[in-house]
């Protein structure tokens, strides 16, 4: 097994200032692959995305990578997306010990409907009501959690309240991650887009993601409402384009990680 790994210096285009920030911060997503017949196995595409405001003249910076890993376990290359800034260096990745004991104190414990009591931090995960019961516990763990996980806890919150609920492929195009429909008692329907990005406390979601995403309310047999979650926060020019921009300030809602804690906790 191999994690991806380094840190990522780069330059502010606008002001020139430095800013490194470690590849564990990066969202990583697993986009899609397939399996080459050229003999040489499966192949996967990643994106690395990291967005920010420079600290000095608070320009927004998007620090992203595409990465192939082709054939499995090995790194072929990687591309260098970035915006707002310029970078020094790229993400590589660190092969991980084969068996790696992990202790927890005090140990993790969920008792899922079935009564069975689950200690096993890796069973928690697998059981997505199980996790985001230890979730509302233990809420640091939120930022712990793998993307499709988190596209999972969004999904089912949904579907206890009543939402008709379906859970889509992983693709860059962005925008509709779930798709809910909510029906009422006099037979109308209204249909949501959900956008999950599970990021680190200090990446910010960007204008970017948010206009991209009312640009998929806006197209044939688009949702009635768009939805980002988020266990980070967002730029002001994110939240700006929400409430002022955006045609109506019925299009967008943006919830970030207190949100989410209060959905976890009401599940």
């Amino acid at each position: 097994m191999w994690t991806f790994d380094g840190d990522i210096s780069s330059k502010c285009n606008n002001c020139s200032e430095i800013h490194v920030v470690p590849v564990s911060d990066f969202n990583i997503e697993c986009y899609g692959g397939d399996y080459s017949e050229n003999g040489m196995g499966q192949q996967n595409n990643y994106e690395l995305l990291y967005e920010f405001n420079c600290s000095n003249c608070n320009s927004e910076i998007e620090l992203n990578f595409d990465a192939t890993e082709y054939p499995v376990d090995v790194l072929s290359y990687v591309i260098n997306n970035t915006k707002g800034a310029t970078c020094s260096n790229k993400p590589f990745i660190t092969y991980l010990p084969e068996y790696e004991e992990i202790y927890l104190f005090p140990e993790p414990q969920i008792i899922v409907p079935d009564n069975r009591i689950i200690t096993d931090l890796n069973l928690i995960n697998a059981n997505i009501p199980a996790l985001i019961k230890f979730l509302s516990e233990n809420p640091d763990h939120l930022h712990k959690i793998e993307p499709r996980e988190f596209e999972e806890i969004i999904a089912e919150i949904f579907r206890s309240k009543g939402f008709e609920v379906e859970l889509t492929k992983s693709t860059r195009d962005g925008g509709k991650d779930i798709i809910a429909i909510q029906r009422n008692d006099l037979g109308f329907e209204t249909k949501y887009f959900i956008e999950c990005k599970r990021y680190a406390p200090t990446n910010k979601v960007g204008v970017e993601l948010i206009r991209a995403l009312h640009g998929v309310k806006n197209t044939r047999n688009g949702p009635n409402k768009v939805i980002l979650a988020t266990t980070s926060t967002f730029t002001r020019g994110a939240i700006d384009f929400a409430t002022n921009q955006a045609p109506s300030e019925w299009d967008i809602s943006l919830k970030d990680y207190d949100d989410i804690l209060k959905w976890v906790r009401s599940y």
